[in-house]
């Protein structure tokens, strides 16, 4: 064989395993990040500005025991289309809520690479252990009950952090706390869905309190702190209470 010819080959090759890579529900934990802003999941988790995520694997759209906020766009999809969610109806979703859903209140634009979204969802349905793979069909609720849901572990922290005014003039703080308020623009960023979370006037706000709100989330603020890890949280706390804060 020709080497241009091996070579191409080679590439070839290459780019059918890397269209083909198996879904890492590591990553999927990681991307996860993302919706915890609105949903919970894991044992003993609630409802908190969204439903709760465990068991969404062949829920009917729209409905989640005990949630009662849902936009009439999504009780629509389920009620009148009767929709169920299951591998394909959430990949569609999460490519783009506002596409698949028109009017929904979910204020998250959607993942925009196939691997992501395949990697969430191998996460994602480990929350859903009554729910057979593939087979789009609901759990009975006989079903849930008997099932076994993964419990998510907070970090261990013994104190809060004590906030100098050296590092919360770190850029490097600064900056790494700007890359994650991307996640909770969903709710508190200006262009957030109006009524979903108040928008903050960090000129008001003490490093502390900050931290806090972060760390244990508030009435339907979810708790970031088994999201963030610490080092994360407080560059958050750096980045908010900056000039460079923009929501």
């Amino acid at each position: 064989m020709k080497p241009i010819a091996a070579i191409t080959l080679l590439f070839s090759c290459l780019l059918i395993n890397i269209a083909h890579a198996a879904p890492n529900p590591v990553k999927g934990e990681e991307l996860f990040k993302q919706c915890a802003a609105c949903h919970a999941i894991g044992d003993g988790a609630a409802h908190t500005v969204g439903p709760t995520l465990n068991h969404v694997f062949g829920r009917t759209a729209g409905s989640a025991p005990g949630y009662e906020t849902f936009s009439p766009a999504m009780r629509a999809k389920g009620e009148e289309e009767s929709l169920n969610w299951d591998e394909k109806s959430l990949y569609i979703f999460l490519a783009g809520p506002a596409r698949y859903v028109p009017g929904t209140t979910m204020g998250f634009k959607g993942l925009r690479r196939e691997q992501e979204i395949k990697d969430l969802l191998s996460y994602l349905i480990t929350f859903s252990p009554a729910y057979e793979a593939e087979s789009g069909a609901a759990a009975s609720t006989e079903a849930i009950k008997a099932s076994t849901l993964p419990v998510i572990t907070p970090d261990d922290e013994t104190e809060d952090p004590a906030f100098t005014d050296e590092y919360l003039a770190d850029a490097t703080a600064v900056a790494s706390g700007g890359e994650l308020w991307v996640q909770c623009r969903h709710c508190h960023g200006s262009s957030a869905y109006p009524g979903k979370a108040p928008k903050l006037t960090p000129a008001r706000y003490k490093p502390d309190f900050v931290f806090n709100r972060i760390t244990n989330g508030f009435r339907k603020m979810p708790a970031w702190k088994s999201t963030f890890t610490l080092e994360e949280r407080k560059s958050l706390v750096a980045y908010i209470l900056s000039q460079k804060f923009s929501p």
